[in-house]
């Protein structure tokens, strides 16, 4: 049905190339996931298969793609502005006499009503946006379905039914997750697409294997090859230690034979040559050697060891009688008391406010001299990144080890030496959020407001960040839609509504 072969993708702006060499076929009936860490080329490769004849400015390509006569559809990871401000009735006009409209709507749990509905796209919430765009891609009948992040902005029981779409759907389906429990729950296979040797060299994956037994067969495949590398250079250090020892004691013998020993010194001339010959030998050899890998597991998200809060540090008791943007109400009564090192999540549906609520928190806290807060926005256009390169929005000061500092920091956190000098809004949002983490670990806070502060992330970096915020010993507000996160890292999980916080059901995350 899809057959790639030998696919490279190079990205245009630094010719850094995302897909190395990369093979595989697609056939009806499989659910095929892309895996990796962010600016890796998922959604290149996913809109290259979709649109192979389209000319992209920002990539250059080699290899076959080849559909073999049939169709594909692509739902992209985020709406276009001209797709957003169209009235879902405009979009489905030229299906309504088309019974399959009504029975795929049926098999979306979407409402009737919806599709004759007057209202733009970007007004309906992130479950029902969704679905509306799956059925609008799904009426045109394609035989590989392309989804780029179907996950992002959906509320806990739309990521349960998404999954269970996934499950049913009998068509070919190639598809970008970074949630580690739909990838669990849905794919039958794996694409992994890595930047290794601090993203410097493309590495494309294709396994057979579901998302669990992947991710424990690449873990222990990365740690046998790092222990063989690590024992390679062990010996090599030790033969290099001998050979140095060797070559001091000939060159000392050569500086002090008696020059009335000519023979003498012919041969040790020889024994130098032969010596030197051995260790270019060696040098060959480390050249050779089993290299070690890094992936996106080793991240140090660099929060675990900041100051603690004693446990009767009373971080905010917020009370708001009405959350409101504008004129319109959001919610009622809205109550949370938060403890020393609690760690609180909160979930809703879109809209219901939850960012809203999180920033009102934001500014009641900001201003406290007895603890120090940092904000994570879930929309990274709202920061107001400053002129220069990452590491100086991390090194403010300017001064040369303010910005090693920060350089360290990125570098463990696997940017590149090109990435560390662009200008954040140029970092892809994985990349962000792993500068975002780099300001939090130098603004030494203790109180963290965090807007989905996983989202972004790759689901092989997903346990490492849950570990590291799971050990932060002070408080964490957060709102988050990301099941192992609030399964993993969270006190307490609250949802949202009209009329204040309630206990989430743990069903949705268990």
């Amino acid at each position: 049905m899809l057959q790639v072969r030998d696919l490279t993708i190079i990205q245009s702006r630094d010719l850094r190339t995302l897909v190395d060499n990369l093979s595989f076929h697609l056939h009806e009936g499989d659910k095929m996931a892309i895996i990796g860490a962010e600016g890796n080329g998922k959604s290149s490769l996913l809109r290259l298969i979709h649109a192979p004849e389209q000319s992209f400015d920002f990539l250059s390509w080699s290899g076959e793609i080849s559909k073999g006569g049939c169709k594909s559809a692509l739902l992209e990871q985020e709406v276009s502005p001209a797709l957003a401000q169209q009235k879902a009735n405009k979009i489905f006009a030229d299906f309504v006499s088309d019974p399959e409209l009504y029975s795929r709507a049926s098999e979306l749990s979407l409402d009737i009503d919806l599709l004759f509905s007057e209202r733009p796209l970007h007004s309906f919430s992130g479950g029902e946006l969704l679905k509306l765009r799956l059925l609008h891609i799904l009426m045109q009948k394609p035989d590989i379905l392309l989804l780029d992040e179907p996950g992002n902005n959906l509320d806990l029981p739309s990521l349960q039914w998404l999954e269970t779409f996934l499950q049913k759907h009998d068509r070919a389906l190639l598809y970008i997750s970074h949630d580690e429990k739909l990838l669990s729950n849905t794919a039958t296979s794996i694409i992994h697409l890595e930047q290794i040797w601090r993203r410097t060299e493309a590495r494309s994956t294709v396994s057979k294997l579901m998302f669990d037994a992947y991710r424990e067969q690449l873990y222990a495949t990365v740690e046998k090859q790092n222990q063989m590398a690590a024992k390679e250079e062990q010996e090599h250090e030790e033969k290099i230690k001998r050979y140095q020892q060797i070559r001091d004691r000939v060159n000392h013998e050569l500086n002090t034979i008696s020059r009335g020993d000519p023979a003498g010194g012919r041969l040790l001339k020889k024994k130098m040559q032969s010596v030197t010959s051995t260790g270019k030998r060696f040098e060959r050899e480390y050249e050779r050697r089993t290299r070690r890998t890094d992936m996106e597991v080793e991240i140090d998200f660099f929060v675990s060891d900041l100051s603690e809060l004693p446990s009767n540090k009373e971080v905010i008791d917020f009370h708001c009688p009405q959350l409101k943007i504008g004129d319109r109400v959001l919610a009622n009564n809205l109550k949370l008391s938060v403890k020393g090192p609690e760690h609180i999540g909160i979930t809703g549906p879109n809209g219901c406010g939850k960012s809203t609520m999180l920033w009102a928190i934001f500014q009641e806290l900001k201003e406290r001299t007895d603890i120090r807060v940092f904000y994570m926005p879930q929309d990274y256009s709202l920061i107001d990144f400053p002129p220069g390169t990452a590491i100086d929005y991390l090194a403010r000061s300017g001064k040369l080890e303010d910005s090693q500092e920060a350089s360290n920091l990125l570098g463990s956190m696997h940017f590149s030496r090109e990435e560390m000098l662009r200008h954040p809004d140029e970092l892809s949002g994985g990349q962000k959020t792993k500068l975002l983490y780099a300001k939090l670990r130098l603004s030494q806070a203790n109180v963290l407001i965090l807007d989905e502060p996983t989202r972004h992330l790759s689901p092989l970096s997903g346990p490492t960040s849950r570990e590291a915020l799971r050990a932060f010993g002070g408080a964490i507000i957060s709102v988050s839609h990301d099941r192992m996160y609030l399964k993993e890292v969270c006190d307490r999980v609250l949802r949202l509504t009209v009329d204040g916080l309630t206990e989430e059901d743990p069903a949705y995350f268990a």
